[in-house]
C-alpha cells in the first residue's frame, strides 16, 4: 500500500497542486470530545490522539487543494533497507512497524464510496488476505483486512477502509516478521483514538 500511496502523492504533486489556506479545527469532535491541541489534526476532518507507542513521522497537507491528506507514524528504531525491484534498487528507512493514514475527498459520498471500493480491490489484488471483517471504531465503520505480503521489509499487517462524509479513509498498519503483537490490534487501538469533525 505504501507504493500505492506514494504513486498517488507523486502524481498529484506533478500536477502542481498547492495547499490552500489552513482550515482551523472544530471546537468539538463528532463524538462530543473537546478538540485538543495535542491531537494530530488533519484539516477540520480528523484529530488523532496518537497512542503512546506510535511516533508521528509525517503529516502532509500540501495536497489539500485536491482534497487529499496523508500522515504516517512508526514504532521502533529506524534502520536502512535496500529496496530492490526489477528496474532499480534504492536505500529506504524502515521501522519495526509503520502506520499510514490517507484521506481522499470527493464531491459526494457516492464518489467517496467508489474510491473506497477501488482501494479495497487494490488491496485484494496486492496482498494475501487472511481475514476480512466489518468493525466500528469510535463510531466509524470500517472494512478491515488482515494480510501477508510475500516480499519486502513489511510482510504482515492490517488495513481499514471507510467513509466519513465525502472522504474515503484508509489506515494501514504494517510490520516486519519479527514484530511482536497483532497488527489488527494495533490498528484498532489507533482507530479508536481517531476523532472526526462534527
Amino acid at each position: 500500500m505504501k507504493k500505492i500511496i506514494s504513486s498517488l502523492l507523486a502524481a498529484l504533486l506533478c500536477l502542481g497542486l498547492a495547499a490552500c489556506t489552513e482550515t482551523p479545527p472544530p471546537e468539538k469532535a463528532a463524538d462530543g470530545a473537546d478538540w485538543s491541541e495535542d491531537w494530530v489534526t488533519i484539516s477540520d476532518i480528523m484529530g488523532i490522539d496518537t497512542p503512546a507507542e506510535f511516533t508521528l513521522r509525517d503529516n502532509k497537507d500540501a495536497l489539500s487543494a485536491s482534497g487529499m491528506y496523508y500522515a504516517s507514524w512508526s514504532i521502533g528504531e529506524e534502520a536502512s533497507y535496500i529496496d530492490k525491484t526489477e528496474e532499480e534498487e534504492q536505500e529506504i528507512i524502515i521501522y519495526d512497524a509503520q502506520l499510514f493514514l490517507l484521506l481522499d475527498g470527493s464531491s459526494s459520498a457516492k464518489e467517496a464510496q467508489e474510491t473506497e471500493t477501488e482501494w479495497l480491490a487494490l488491496a485484494d489484488s496486492h496482498y494475501q488476505i487472511d481475514a476480512k471483517e466489518t468493525c466500528s471504531y469510535n463510531g466509524q465503520e470500517f472494512t478491515v483486512i488482515s494480510w501477508h505480503f510475500p516480499s519486502g521489509p513489511y510482510v504482515k499487517g492490517a488495513s481499514a477502509f471507510g467513509i466519513y462524509g465525502n472522504y474515503a479513509v484508509s489506515a494501514e498498519f504494517s510490520c516486519q516478521e519479527a514484530f511482536e503483537g497483532d497488527p489488527a490490534e494495533y490498528l484498532a487501538s489507533f482507530l479508536e483514538n481517531c476523532h472526526y469533525g462534527a
